[in-house]
């Protein structure tokens, strides 16, 4: 098929955003939400490096640690502080859904939490540009002609949401944007909204963020986690 040059150079601009952001640390919030469970929302502390290491904090309402999870690149570590309960896997894909139930992986959250949009590799692009007020969209399509995922962008190019695909042209997960915010030049989300396939929900909100912080790699290992 032939090329589509507006289509590549948003590929490309989307690739090169916040290119120099590779650590952080922030403050903020995180909600976690399922079909027939209570929303349970926290108060939360993150770190990250990309492109593996990932730590959250997340804090009762009512005060005390309720939970950490993290990434040392090496395994996955979920620790659940009030009942003592821990666990560990190793890295593998680095893929969350045990944990989150969603079907993201490690570096696909860190490039979200860094500004950026996991693009799905070895696809076909094709920008769809539509009428005047409404947004635009990227598409990436496989070999077959399938849809895998698609891009909305506003009027400035700037993504506004994503959705993923598998191969019979079920939806997988969604990320919406929503606000933005400048840190040290880089253009940031400050909420950023997860959505699985069986309407499984991850809200992060991204407050007091601090860029390119140095990071001690002990910090991406819980202190209490099993052998």
């Amino acid at each position: 098929m032939p090329s589509d040059p507006a289509a590549e150079e948003m590929v490309a601009r989307l690739k090169t955003t916040n290119a120099g952001l590779i650590r952080f640390k922030c403050l903020g919030k995180m909600t976690l939400a399922a079909p027939g469970q209570a929303v349970q929302s926290f108060r939360a502390a993150m770190a990250g490096a990309l492109n593996d290491r990932l730590r959250i904090d997340m804090f009762a309402p009512f005060g005390g640690s309720a939970g950490t999870f993290s990434s040392d690149g090496k395994h996955l570590f979920l620790v659940r502080h009030p009942s003592g309960e821990t666990y560990k896997k190793r890295y593998g894909s680095g893929s969350l859904r045990r944990m989150l139930q969603i079907d993201v992986s490690v570096d696909d959250l860190l490039e979200v939490m860094v500004g950026r949009i996991p693009l799905e590799e070895n696809r076909l692009a094709r920008f769809i540009p539509l009428s005047e007020g409404d947004p635009a969209w990227l598409v990436f399509i496989d070999e077959k002609g399938r849809t895998r995922q698609r891009i909305s962008v506003d009027a400035h190019k700037k993504p506004l949401r994503s959705e993923w695909f598998d191969s019979s042209q079920r939806m997988t997960h969604t990320l919406t944007i929503h606000g933005r915010q400048v840190v040290d030049g880089y253009d940031l989300p400050r909420r950023i909204d997860l959505t699985g396939g069986e309407g499984e929900r991850i809200t992060m909100v991204l407050e007091r963020y601090n860029a390119n912080v140095l990071l001690d790699d002990h910090l991406f290992v819980p202190l209490k986690t099993p052998s």
